[in-house]
């Protein structure tokens, strides 16, 4: 009698299933969205490439042979186009698919994940610690730490005499800055060339994020399995992970501080509508997208630059001859250098640090995108790999061209629209000045004190898996004194 029930619930199962996966195939609204069959049905596919690292280039496969909207899952698009990023990011108020990020333990979600209400309170309240304003005020605090760097590239390579691992050098620039703009004192990893334990376990927990993302995507997974059955030192590491986190803020807030970081700026306006939940949630954000991604960029930069040696000696002539080894760097003159900010701007498009697209949730009602109705509950997003590497959207996508930037007639149909590094609407990165200043001075201090040079144990660096970020080896560089000659000031 039992075995009999069994047999029947699997059957009933079973049939459930086809029927299902014929109704999606066939007369879902998104079946005439071009995609592999099986990802009409099942979203299998998917999470077997994100748990290899591989996600962002089987994506790419997927939209070189399917075109610029692929359905990769059942309730699932993705967009490689510049009118992607206008018909999913612009004006229209989506929410994002929060069970993509990890949510903190103190329920408040922050301002990147917050619903449209909250995130347009929160950001107006953030808004002013990253104004020009408040840039302007924070060069020093960046030009210590550019000039720090310069130094422990200078030691730790014994003045080229030894390879230097930039990547690292950079993340512990980038972290540093960070947790004094954030919590009013900085982690002295950069001083002591060494990850603290707790920005460590940052790094070290994006490998966990496909795992993160399955489990919030199936709400009962998430309660009969994982809320049940997950290990006590994945929930004990969470909370001490946060713990550290707000109490570095509160302690922030107790001591005060007259320089101009986040709270000083912030609490301008007298953290009017802020709780102190929503500080420590965002704090924690702020440390992670403010500081891996910058290091990341860096990175990729110059691991682009170096591996195209005409770019880089056209980069250090501009740089040097606008700086001599002692000239002040500053927000104006460093935004002045026009083929620093193409080198910059196309490793943002051959290397994105957030190579995958950010889903937004269409709301209830449906939405037509591309000229094509988007039922309501589908996630959508622009893939930012697979729209930059796209020869839809720019020549020689595969090739570090800085100069389709700056005019160059090659590059002429290029659809620079599509380029949206820092995200499109009003989602988009609210420190992406902040960002780009801090890798102008960092990649311009580099270039005036040192010749660079790519160790032959780093070709082949950018081959690299993805979780969300990328998951970086070492980037090895000799970095000798600069030799006098071309590109100095006469």
């Amino acid at each position: 009698m039992l075995s009999t029930l069994i047999l029947s619930l699997i059957a009933s199962g079973v049939l459930y299933y086809i029927i299902s996966a014929f109704y999606c195939v066939t007369f879902h609204p998104l079946a005439s969205v071009p995609g592999p069959p099986l990802c009409a049905f099942s979203r299998i596919p998917y999470w077997y490439v994100s748990f290899g690292g591989v996600d962002v280039f089987w994506m790419k496969r997927l939209h070189d042979k399917y075109g610029p909207v692929v359905r990769f899952g059942p309730t699932d698009l993705s967009y490689a186009s510049a009118e992607g990023w206008q018909e999913v990011h612009g004006a229209k108020v989506q929410e994002k698919a929060v069970e993509f990020s990890p949510q903190p333990v103190n329920g408040v979600p922050p301002v990147l994940t917050a619903t449209h209400p909250n995130h347009t309170r929160v950001r107006r309240l953030f808004s002013p610690a990253f104004s020009a304003r408040s840039l302007k005020a924070q060069e020093p605090l960046f030009q210590k730490y550019a000039d720090l760097l310069k130094h422990k590239v200078s030691e730790v390579g014994q003045d080229g005499q030894k390879p230097v691992d930039i990547g690292a050098l950079l993340n512990f620039t980038t972290f540093d800055v960070m947790a004094e703009l954030t919590f009013g004192q900085n982690l002295g990893m950069l001083a002591k060339t060494e990850y603290s334990p707790w920005v460590a376990s940052i790094v070290e927990s994006l490998k966990m994020l496909p795992l993160v993302a399955m489990i919030n995507y199936y709400p009962l997974l998430r309660v009969t399995l994982f809320e049940r059955f997950q290990p006590k030192w994945i929930a004990e590491q969470r909370e001490a992970h946060c713990a550290f986190s707000a109490d570095l803020v509160n302690r922030r807030l107790k001591v005060g501080s007259k320089k101009p970081d986040v709270w000083n700026l912030v609490l301008d306006d007298k953290g009017k509508g802020l709780t102190l939940e929503e500080m420590h949630s965002n704090a924690e954000l702020f440390m992670l997208a403010g500081s891996e991604t910058t290091a990341t960029l860096l990175s990729g930069a110059i691991y682009n630059l170096l591996r195209s040696p005409r770019c880089f000696a056209k980069l250090v002539d501009e740089v040097r001859n606008a700086f001599d080894s002692d000239g002040k760097m500053t927000l104006e003159n460093l935004g002045s250098l026009k083929y620093l900010n193409a080198c910059l701007k196309e490793a943002l498009r051959i290397y994105p640090p957030v190579p995958i697209g950010s889903p937004r949730i269409i709301q209830q009602g449906g939405q037509m995108i591309l000229g094509t109705w988007v039922p309501p509950e589908t996630r959508v997003s622009v893939h930012h790999w697979s729209t930059y590497h796209s020869s839809s959207n720019f020549t020689d996508p595969n090739s570090y061209v800085p100069e389709r930037w700056l005019g160059d007639p090659k590059y002429a149909g290029d659809a620079f629209s599509a380029h949206q590094p820092f995200g499109s609407g009003y989602r988009n990165c609210i420190g992406q000045n902040m960002a780009m200043h801090e890798m102008r001075l960092i990649m311009a201090t580099l270039l005036v004190g040192f010749d660079l040079e790519l160790c032959a144990e780093s070709e082949g660096w950018d081959e690299q898996k993805s979780f969300a970020l990328w998951i970086k080896d070492p980037l090895m560089i000799r970095a000798r004194p600069r030799s006098r000659g071309r590109g100095d000031k006469l």
